[in-house]
């Protein structure tokens, strides 16, 4: 297998008994001002971050996560903000979930408050994520429907969205969508570069673009498949390294193969060893640090991460907690069922 030039001064390093030492997260739980299931973060600096979930929730801090402002949808107020996506401390845009209109994506700035972008026109559609490049162009990615891939393209910060012509990407497969769970279905890199994780109906792959979307090629995973399995997560720390997670969600009380890394840009993978915790992984994260990386996982039955590239994994809580995001900064935060959050440091 082809190792990347990271990966490759990580093995080297632990090869010569040189490695440095490796790094350790800190969890301190934060006092959340909400209950409501907390399902997507996304993290501006060392400081801000934003959080979303149901009954048309989304919190913001600026402080690091001692002091968090709630925010509503009211006009909505079941819809379910299963992603969320923040341009900077201000002006955010958030995606709800479910079938038909209930799947919306609208721009949210502190200043002028909501302008609703798009609301899904068709009765089978259901959106699962959304991610941008840059702040004028992104992608969302929702279930197929009548044997097509449905990804939307934007190219003005979310103002509108187009669907990319299905003729434009591959077959869809029977059932083949995504996990509406943490908000990480997509993984963008500068210059174009997009990974979109699929599952369900016995659908597991990569699809991936490298031209801002004009055209897409797919590539095969070792993941568990099934009705209700496959990628809930995936994570491209560079262009050649990343992170898959999922699992069967129907499967809670034992192991399948739900964890691996790529670092050929997501053309072929290979499982880690097995995690601490059991059951599907909904969330996930994996960040360079300390001239090693730093891989997390999180789901309904805990958290796990690996400072080794999955040979060994350690127990960071057994809570549940369906999304988590890392910040180069060593910030960190995983939300999760009941408005749980936990404060994340990377020492």
């Amino acid at each position: 297998m082809h190792i990347s030039k990271n990966l490759g001064v990580v093995l080297l390093l632990t090869a010569m008994g040189c490695a440095p030492k490796p790094t350790t997260v800190k969890k301190a739980p934060i006092t959340s001002p909400t209950k409501a299931l907390l399902q997507a973060i996304s993290i501006v600096d060392e400081k801000t971050a934003w959080v979303s979930g149901h009954k048309a929730t989304f919190l913001r801090t600026v402080n690091g996560g001692s002091d968090w402002r709630t925010f509503t949808y009211e006009l909505i107020d079941s819809l379910q903000f299963r992603d969320i996506h923040a341009f900077t401390s201000e002006e955010i845009v958030l995606m709800s979930a479910g079938p038909g209109n209930l799947s919306r994506i609208f721009r949210f700035s502190i200043q002028k408050g909501f302008e609703e972008t798009y609301v899904m026109p068709y009765e089978q559609g259901f959106l699962n994520t959304i991610e941008f490049w840059d702040d004028e162009r992104g992608l969302a990615f929702g279930d197929s429907f009548n044997g097509e891939l449905f990804v939307l393209k934007t190219v003005d910060g979310g103002r509108s969205w187009t669907r990319l012509d299905p003729k434009s990407l591959p077959p869809a497969g029977e059932g083949e969508g995504g996990f509406a769970a943490s908000g990480a279905c997509i993984s963008t890199r500068p210059d174009g570069k997009a990974w979109i994780g699929t599952g369900a109906g016995g659908n597991s792959r990569v699809l991936c673009t490298s031209d801002f979307g004009q055209t897409w090629e797919t590539y095969e995973v070792p993941m568990v498949k099934g009705p209700s399995a496959g990628i809930t997560s995936i994570r491209m720390s560079d262009d050649q390294t990343g992170l898959i997670v999922g699992g069967d969600l129907a499967i809670t009380d034992q192991y399948t193969n739900n964890v691996a890394l790529t670092d050929d840009g997501g053309k072929t993978w290979q499982l880690t060893s097995h995690p601490v915790t059991k059951g599907a992984f909904y969330g996930s994260d994996l960040i360079p640090r300390d001239n090693a990386f730093v891989m997390i996982a999180s789901g309904p039955n805990g958290i796990d991460y690996s400072t080794d590239l999955g040979r060994t994994f350690i127990n960071l809580d057994t809570g549940n907690y369906w999304a988590v995001d890392l910040h180069p900064s060593g910030f960190g935060l995983a939300t999760g069922t009941d408005g749980k959050i936990l404060k994340l440091t990377l020492e």
